[in-house]
């Protein structure tokens, strides 16, 4: 799998220069703008987007965002609760490509104070290229791959992969300004993810995938459109082995966030039904934080 995602990047890169030049004839083809949206920050999962949902554009070259995330969850049915704490630090490293880490500190408790733990999760390591601008019709493209680290103690519960997991991401956008002083953004992304919970030495290796679909709506609610309000639906399917990062689900999430050129403040809450039988739709409250520099 290592051997995979090696190559992978390494073929992003080497098309990059060559796209770039083709895709870029005149100055007037260029549709992507940041100022249309004032800011675009990085999101939970350590690459530029919303709160959850990925982003076609990228970081401009050189610019790098430090960001701080946490996610809060108390569930009835199954009962427990966690909270995950998230640093991210996403860098531009070309005009369109964007490289991410993303680590966790995670709280669980299981219903009682005799179950609680806290400790270190996964770490992810992230790139995304953007393959394409915004055109009159059609929207911007990226592609994106994540590498996961089994960083997260699992004694405790706080793994998501046993081995290594491998996340492939398909991403369009489309920000177009409107009548009145008005924008519009279109987010979606789909995402096929391949994790190994078996060791190296295992005779008979395990691996899981499954799907992730994300998408939004971003729109201003005052005249600068420094206050925006945010709208995300995300599901993932076909998830043998639910994790304490994800599991099969369906959810939608309302949320506000306030951006200057370089700052972020985003909020959410989150109403997510897990797939699993007798399971409530539970409240997860996200906040996200960032700087660009």
């Amino acid at each position: 799998m290592i051997a995979v995602l090696i190559r992978m990047v390494v073929f992003l890169i080497a098309v990059t220069p060559a796209y770039a030049e083709s895709s870029y004839p005149t100055q007037e083809d260029l549709q992507d703008d940041p100022t249309t949206v004032v800011n675009r920050p990085v999101n939970v999962q350590g690459l530029t987007g919303l709160i959850m949902t990925n982003s076609a554009y990228t970081q401009p070259k050189g610019r790098i965002v430090a960001g701080l995330s946490a996610i809060a969850e108390n569930s009835e049915v199954p009962d427990f609760s966690i909270v995950q704490g998230i640093a991210t630090v996403t860098a531009g490293i070309a005009d369109r490509v964007e490289f991410g880490v993303r680590a966790h500190v995670i709280g669980t408790n299981l219903g009682s104070s005799a179950t609680s733990e806290i400790g270190v999760g996964d770490t992810d390591l992230l790139v995304k290229w953007r393959a394409s601008s915004q055109g009159d019709t059609m929207p911007a493209i990226a592609f994106g791959l994540a590498y996961t680290l089994p960083t997260g103690d699992s004694e405790k519960g706080l793994r998501g992969v046993e081995n290594e997991g491998v996340r492939i991401m398909v991403i369009g956008t489309s920000e177009k300004e409107m009548p009145g002083d008005y924008f519009i953004g279109v987010y979606f992304e789909g995402q096929v993810v391949v994790n190994e919970w078996s060791t190296r030495t295992d005779a008979n290796p395990r691996v899981e995938k499954y799907g992730v679909f994300n998408a939004g709506l971003l729109f201003p609610l005052t005249e600068d459109r420094n206050l925006q309000a945010v709208f995300e639906y995300s599901t993932i399917v076909k998830k043998d082995i639910p994790s304490i990062y994800e599991e099969n689900h369906r959810a939608t999430m309302p949320g506000l966030r306030f951006v200057t050129e370089n700052f972020n403040l985003s909020l959410g809450v989150q109403f997510y039904r897990r797939d699993a039988a007798g399971a409530t739709t539970d409240e997860r409250y996200i906040g996200t934080i960032s700087y660009a520099f």
